[in-house]
């Protein structure tokens, strides 16, 4: 049996940058999507967390393009793929205030 490469030190950092920064732009990406749902939500027929869900996506498939490298020919993490505003009505990701996954 092939065991796996252990990653390397710079592919935790560079996840570990895309967590930090994500954390960051969602204090100010939440705020500014709910209010852009509030004004075209009702058009599109989608509610405040898969809207929400949606711009994080986009935003996480944003930030691996920008701040996450291939190392050594392979991805430290999968890649999410951006969702266009088509596709939005199949979106699973959500955002939630408070997460129970009960």
């Amino acid at each position: 049996m092939v065991e796996k490469p252990a990653r390397t030190g710079l592919a935790v950092i560079s996840v570990f940058a895309l967590m930090v920064v994500r954390g960051l732009l969602l204090w100010i990406l939440n705020p500014v999507g709910f209010l852009l749902w509030l004004l075209f939500g009702w058009i599109l027929g989608v509610g405040p967390g898969q809207f929400l869900g949606w711009l994080d996506l986009n935003l996480i498939a944003t930030l691996q393009r920008v701040l996450i490298h291939p190392i050594n020919g392979e991805w430290p993490m999968p890649r999410v793929a951006f969702v266009s505003i088509g596709m939005l009505r199949s979106v699973r990701h959500r955002v939630h205030l408070v997460y129970d996954p009960v």
